[in-house]
């Protein structure tokens, strides 16, 4: 009956100490980062998969390639073990309570040759259950580097996952404009052949007249023809871009998708600071920086964690044990043994074979290699931002350069078109007035998209990446 109640004990022990387990007891989750994007007014998005809207934002578009990016969740999922590993740490600071319950059953025969009067044989059987509580009360810091090192380690998962977030933001982005720059050079090319189609057609009529010789029409055939050659390729280039937003979606290739909004012909370039103050903002805010130094201070707490090693602990024990016997007289009888004990126990480290001297090396090694990394990011990013600054103002000029192309050339094609219905001009004339309109209007739509890439490229060198950036 004894034995009953021990194991009912034991059992609920046991189970209550599986339901604590399912709870996060220290709270660590609340320490991982779930939005990493600085600017949604300290809000939270949730993955919800709903319909494709007929019209789909930048917003949208960007929300649902995050929640399907396999790179974010992995970065989510580390920093969730990251969490979980100072979770173990401050673990440390508990007491340790173990049961064991233990039931033998065996057979005892002792023969002695001279004296046969003292052997004895029969069975033995013997539980055994015992309770035993180790509490570490004082360690010299040891504990407390640990759980330095794996906090540190923690802010270096969430700034990594905050990067990851980032890339995955600006590839999304990049990949919407794009598909917008495609969209917008189909429709020139389309506007390009609908030109070609009506000077074919001025050409032929002018022929048919005996007002223009054969080789204007067949010129201008042949301008109409690779108009639409660019036609076709825009409408194929413009198919493959959207199967390729619906697949970062989650999305068959082939679902349909129609894109709100249009590449601005003049965007405002009114926000670009000075290169100090990004430079300034960059070391602040940028989440591979965070990441480095998080990982040079947990590097830090791992030379005192291995230097605490090999200092005394004193801990507080605790026992209770329940034995009870049941054997034959021949065996001593039966037997139930109680013990209680409680104490103090002083672990000292002597000597380990020189195995902490080379932890605390191994140690300041990665200490040296994390300050080294450290300077290589703040080198990286400086390098990147002043690329990216330099990049912008670049496009943002091209921008109002490739504006003025396209006004001048507009305004050529339309006095050539004019002087060629009159009578004036000629076919090469008119020909060579479309190609610079033509080239104008793309060269146009890539730096109106470059110039797009190169602003989101600057605010991810900043670390400050998010929707208003769009």
């Amino acid at each position: 009956m004894k034995a009953i109640v021990i194991y009912s004990l034991l059992a609920s022990l046991c189970a209550g100490f599986q339901s604590a387990m399912a709870m996060d007891v220290f709270a660590t989750e609340r320490d991982v980062s779930r939005t990493a994007i600085k600017d949604i007014n300290n809000s939270t998005w949730l993955c919800e998969v709903g319909p494709v809207p007929a019209l789909l934002t930048l917003d949208e578009m960007i929300e649902r390639v995050l929640c399907h990016d396999p790179e974010t969740r992995q970065a989510w999922a580390s920093a969730k073990a990251q969490a979980a590993l100072v979770g173990v740490k401050q673990s440390a600071y508990l007491p340790k309570l173990n049961g064991s319950s233990s039931v033998t059953s065996g057979r005892n025969d002792t023969t002695y040759e001279q004296r046969g009067e003292y052997s004895s044989r029969g069975h033995q059987r013997q539980l055994d259950n015992r309770l035993t509580l180790s509490w570490v009360l004082i360690d010299f810091g040891r504990r407390e580097s640990a759980l330095r090192n794996a906090r540190h380690l923690l802010v270096a998962a969430n700034a990594n996952q905050d990067s990851r977030l980032q890339e995955a933001f600006v590839l999304a982005a990049q990949l919407y404009y794009d598909t917008l720059a495609a969209q917008r050079s189909q429709v020139a090319a389309t506007q390009v052949a609908t030109l070609a189609a009506e000077n074919l057609k001025a050409a032929s009529a002018k022929y048919e007249a005996g007002a223009a010789a054969l080789s204007d029409r067949l010129q201008a055939q042949t301008a109409y023809s690779q108009a639409r050659l660019n036609e076709v390729r825009g409408n194929g280039a413009l198919r493959s871009a959207k199967g390729l937003i619906a697949i970062r979606m989650g999305l068959p290739p082939q679902t349909p998708l129609e894109l709100a909004g249009s590449l601005s012909r003049r965007p405002d370039t009114h926000f670009v600071k000075t290169v100090d103050e990004l430079l300034e903002q960059a070391r602040q805010d940028h989440p591979s920086l965070i990441a480095a130094k998080a990982k040079l201070d947990a590097a830090k707490a791992a030379i005192d964690e291995s230097k605490a090693s090999g200092r005394p602990t004193l801990s507080f024990i605790a026992s209770i044990s329940d034995v009870q016997t049941n054997q034959p007289i021949a065996l001593n009888g039966d037997s139930h043994l109680r013990e209680n004990s409680v104490g103090l126990q002083l672990n000292i480290p002597l000597f380990e074979g020189f195995e902490r001297t080379y932890q605390v090396r191994g140690a300041q090694a990665k200490f040296e290699t994390s300050k080294a990394e450290l300077s290589e990011v703040e080198q990286r990013i400086s390098m990147e931002l002043w690329a990216n600054y330099q990049s912008l103002n670049i496009e943002t000029h091209s921008l109002e350069k490739t504006a003025e192309w396209v006004d001048q050339s507009s305004q050529a094609l339309q006095v050539v078109q004019g002087r060629y219905r009159s009578g004036v001009g000629n076919m090469i004339e008119l020909l060579n007035a479309l190609t610079a309109y033509a080239a104008a209007e793309q060269q146009h739509i890539n730096t109106l998209n470059s110039w797009q890439l190169a602003r989101l490229k600057l605010a991810a060198s900043l670390g400050r990446l998010g929707f208003w950036t769009l």
